[in-house]
């Protein structure tokens, strides 16, 4: 198991990763890790540039809001927290406001599972929760009711969650994500985009 500096710093690398990509944007967005044995939430911190944050910024709190060290956490910190009650498989959330991606979730639409790749790495269908207002703990109870299994569930008006077992799982189907939307964005145009039922 990593030690809490490593986390912190995987954190703020997967940040800037995740700017510089473009599923993050000025500083919207946020990402943390769960570490259950020390019942300890490790997130970003919130209004600070991603171009210019350093893992001491990263805060560490528990899932009730008591916050454990300097900093204010992500204004979304509810989201994270109750993914994490509700689902103890998932160890690492990461919401983006990626544009394919929150563009489905601004029309409350599922994303298809058009590709293979859907299956593998999401799940399936990507679904959309129903709305609530950023920050409340409401967006995070919609968000766990909403997705299952999936590797990830969209926000309606709002963006979109990937988790994972660790970062890096999250990081990438945050990226799956994305994809899948942007290719059916892209599909849409041409034609009818056929879904894929079942593998």
């Amino acid at each position: 198991m990593a030690n809490i500096d490593e986390l912190k710093q995987e954190i703020v690398d997967k940040s800037l990763q995740a700017f510089l990509a473009g599923l993050f944007a000025g500083t919207s967005g946020n990402m943390s890790t769960y570490i259950p044995e020390k019942e300890i939430m490790l997130i970003t911190p919130t209004s600070v540039r991603y171009e210019t944050m350093q893992a001491h910024q990263i805060v560490e709190m528990r899932l009730d809001g008591t916050i454990l060290s300097d900093g204010k956490p992500s204004s979304e910190w509810h989201l994270h927290a109750e993914m994490y009650k509700a689902h103890p498989n998932v160890k690492a959330v990461f919401h983006t406001h990626s544009p394919y991606g929150t563009a489905f979730a601004v029309n409350h639409m599922s994303i298809p599972a058009t590709l293979i790749e859907a299956y593998f790495f999401l799940g399936g269908e990507i679904p959309c929760a129903k709305y609530a207002t950023p920050g409340t703990p409401e967006v995070g109870i919609y968000a766990a009711e909403t997705i299952g299994d999936k590797g990830g569930v969209l926000l309606a008006n709002h963006g979109v969650v990937a988790v994972g077992k660790d970062l890096s799982e999250a990081y990438l189907r945050a990226e799956y994500i994305e994809d899948a939307a942007k290719i059916y964005t892209f599909a849409k145009q041409i034609g009818t985009p056929v879904e894929l039922k079942q593998l």
